[in-house]
């Protein structure tokens, strides 16, 4: 049975890898519609000294947003953040839903399936309270493409936090993107 299983994922695999030779560069004007989802695995809070990781808060993040491409290779884009906690402590007076932000972003687009981006974030929801963060992201991911219009997302997100307090953490992201 494991030899049939393990057959089938091989060919999933092939058959994802010979459909993203169908893929195309984009162009000027195109958009893109983005859906992840984030765990972030390890945050540092260099005000308090405290590291955070996934053994102490389980946290999900999901990442919705839109990017319209400028040139072949450069995008503008919005994306829109929720985060859940789900496991740990909450603190007091604060919700598990602990975060909801802007990311306003630029793109770069490398051989159509390498990227990075840079992110400016507005939270107005961090820490499961009304309190408004600012901060920066650096992002670089991977997009597998598995029709002409779709691609499969694996991203790492290293993210700066600095008005309620200056944090530092790591997020690794999964999720699709759709050309419309």
């Amino acid at each position: 049975m494991s030899i049939i299983r393990t057959a089938l994922v091989l060919a999933f695999f092939v058959g994802i890898f010979a459909r993203s030779l169908d893929a195309t560069a984009a162009e000027p004007g195109e958009v893109i519609v983005a859906n992840n989802l984030g765990l972030p695995l390890w945050t540092h809070n260099f005000d308090s000294g405290k590291t955070t990781t996934i053994g102490d808060k389980l946290l999900l993040s999901e990442f919705m947003g839109a990017h319209c491409f400028v040139t072949e290779h450069l995008r503008l884009g919005m994306m829109f953040q929720w985060t859940e906690q789900y496991t740990g402590a909450v603190a007091t007076g604060a919700d598990r839903f602990t975060t909801f932000a802007l990311l306003p972003q630029v793109g770069w687009v490398f051989s159509n399936h390498l990227a990075v981006a840079g992110i400016f974030t507005i939270a107005p929801i961090s820490g499961g309270k009304h309190d408004l963060d600012l901060g920066v992201q650096a992002l670089v991911g991977y997009g597998l493409p598995i029709s002409q219009n779709a691609a499969l997302n694996f991203a790492v997100e290293l993210r700066y936090n600095f008005h309620v307090a200056n944090t530092l953490g790591v997020t690794p992201l999964l999720g699709l993107t759709f050309r419309i």
